[in-house]
């Protein structure tokens, strides 16, 4: 069987057979097909799966600096978000949860230099950002 790059992901991305073919101009027969050669669930077993299922499933620990890189899907700005029961959530902001057990205020980004890290401890609140560049521009001086 031939095995399409392109359905195989969109499925990684979290997208339905439907969602599929309507993107790429396949049948749902098609997208379903290679799902099931892949070994991949259906959309409907990945959004039975309780939010901290999904955090369980897609990040995943670097060998190093304690880093996490999240291998679900994202949203159209490349953000990593869960989507549970036609719920989304942001990746980060259930990181930040479950680090802190509060919810964030404002954006929730990664402290750390690594694009798209997802760990727990390094996810920031915009509070927690401003604190650390007040600290930041009283050791160095100026804007950070």
């Amino acid at each position: 069987m031939n095995v399409r790059a392109d359905v195989v992901a969109l499925i990684r991305d979290g997208l339905s057979d439907r969602a599929i073919a309507r993107e790429l101009g396949v049948s749902r027969r098609t997208a379903g097909t290679i799902r099931r050669a892949v070994g991949a669930p259906s959309t409907r077993a990945i959004y039975a799966l309780t939010p901290d299922q999904m955090w369980d499933r897609y990040a995943q620990p670097t060998y190093t600096g304690g880093h996490m890189d999240w291998t679900g899907p994202t949203n159209h700005s490349g953000v990593p978000i869960v989507k549970s029961c036609h719920v989304t959530y942001s990746a980060r902001g259930m990181a930040f949860r479950r680090r802190y057990g509060r919810d964030p205020v404002g954006y929730v980004r990664a402290a750390c230099d690594r694009k798209g890290c997802v760990a727990e401890e390094h996810v920031a609140d915009a509070p927690m950002r401003a604190e650390l560049n007040a600290q930041y521009n009283a050791i160095f001086g100026g804007a950070r």
